[in-house]
């Protein structure tokens, strides 16, 4: 719409131009046409009044009635077209040397026209015009009915060309308009867009262009997604059969250092966790992540996470604990299973950015036909100006020396898929513990179809 706006008033400005600029220069030809005919009559008459004046003299009358004598001849003739009777009352006699014998005073702007006034060739005096026109209601009504005719013709050439600048705009426009929504629509992701070549050639073109692009994104973005798929499964039977090999090589041939071993049976957990979070991203992202709702508490499932992960915490110094939930069982319709690896992505997420010595707190809070899970961690977490990136996969915000290969950078993106397959929504905010607040918003029970 800006685009069109403003090619449009580019239009019409060119088009007040158009039509204003001639227009003007018209009216100023016009008037400068009848300046030059009005002069052109003054010359005439007052040719013919210098006729007159020198009969007059030679007649006998003398110099200082011999104007007025003219003009009264003027008068007598004014009847049958005298081209000099526009004169009368305008024009003055003077000497040869310049004294004003008689006629009219001169006005403002001084002598129009000078004639000398001869007898027997020898030169008596001048003629001069020294005062201006007096205007008839004729030439007035003439010059007016000309101006507004001019005005008049400017305004529908200036209305013409507004239509046909509405025209162009919206011709040339249309075009531009579809490539910004298709341009903008494959930016966000939909590669399906309408991409149909219309306009000029160049802009077909960049269609044409801007089609392969989507396509050649689309077939990408689907590769991307299965591949993710396959290495997901793929992760997933491997870690597993090996958690399951280790426990029985510990049953049957128990190790001497067991802490060693319970390390590596925590990597080994750990890198279940990211097989299964990677997969819930990849199915997520195709739409496909599976979920089953059944009736749990909430309640014991946060008391859940906090225990699986008690031992992870205590060996980063960091103090997992309960926050404001309520005292009783509440009943909710979730994927248990789903909710367990939340509130685990979302611990392991805290974990990443909680110092030594740090808290990172859960709870649970009501909200009219939802609930409001809630993970504080203390200072100093992330920048919030980041909230949108944080949700990305494998996202970290430092990569800090010696940080641990298991800070994979799929905690939040895990948590979000598995909100969205409960049609919540999840956001990060400031903590009153100092660091993040992610706070995940579900309905009690899924939405009926």
């Amino acid at each position: 719409m800006r685009l069109f706006a403003g090619l449009y008033v580019r239009l019409t400005a060119q088009a007040l131009l158009a039509a204003a600029l001639p227009g003007a220069l018209l009216v100023w030809n016009l008037g400068r046409g009848h300046d030059s005919y009005v002069a052109a009559q003054d010359d005439q008459a007052l040719a013919a009044l210098t006729a007159l004046v020198s009969a007059e003299i030679r007649g006998g009358a003398p110099m200082s009635g011999a104007l007025a004598a003219a003009q009264h001849d003027f008068r007598d003739n004014q009847r049958d077209g005298d081209p000099a009777a526009p004169l009368i009352g305008r024009v003055a006699l003077y000497a040869p040397g310049g004294g004003r014998i008689a006629g009219a005073t001169p006005d403002a702007d001084g002598v129009r026209a000078v004639r000398p006034l001869k007898v027997d060739g020898r030169e008596v005096a001048q003629l001069r015009i020294v005062r201006a026109p007096v205007g008839d209601g004729a030439g007035y009504t003439f010059m007016r009915d000309q101006v507004v005719g001019i005005v008049a013709a400017m305004a529908a050439i200036l209305l013409i060309l507004l239509v046909a600048g509405y025209s162009i705009a919206a011709a040339w426009t249309r075009p531009q308009r579809a490539l910004y929504r298709a341009s903008r629509a494959i930016a966000q992701g939909d590669y399906d867009a309408d991409v149909s070549e219309e306009g000029p050639a160049e802009t077909r073109a960049t269609m044409r262009n801007l089609g392969r692009i989507a396509r050649s994104f689309d077939r990408l973005e689907t590769a991307r997604r299965t591949w993710l798929v396959n290495v997901s499964e793929e992760l997933r039977k491997p870690v597993q059969l090996l958690g399951d090999k280790l426990i029985a090589l510990h049953a049957t041939s128990p190790v001497d250092d067991q802490v060693a071993f319970e390390d590596i049976v925590g990597d080994v957990q750990r890198l279940s966790e990211m097989a299964e979070d990677l997969h819930a991203v990849a199915m997520a992202d195709l739409g496909r992540l599976p979920v089953t709702f059944a009736t749990v508490d909430p309640c014991a499932l946060i008391r859940n996470a906090i225990w699986t992960s008690k031992r992870r915490a205590d060996a980063l110094r960091v103090t997992l604990e309960t926050g404001q939930m309520p005292s009783h069982t509440v009943p909710v319709k979730w994927d248990g299973a789903r909710i367990e690896q939340l509130f685990t992505a979302l611990i392991e997420n805290s974990l990443r950015y909680t110092p030594a010595g740090g808290r990172i707190a859960l709870g649970l809070e009501g909200q009219r036909g939802a609930w409001r899970l809630i993970v504080d961690d203390s200072a100093p977490g992330v920048d919030i100006d980041l909230a949108r990136e944080l949700f990305e996969p494998f996202y970290r915000t430092s990569l800090a020396p010696g940080e641990s290969v298991t800070t994979y950078g799929l905690g939040l993106a895990t948590a979000q898929s598995i909100v969205e397959a409960h049609h919540g929504r999840i956001e990060a905010s400031p903590s009153p513990l100092g660091g993040l607040r992610v706070t995940v918003i579900l309905p009690a029970a899924p939405p009926t179809a």
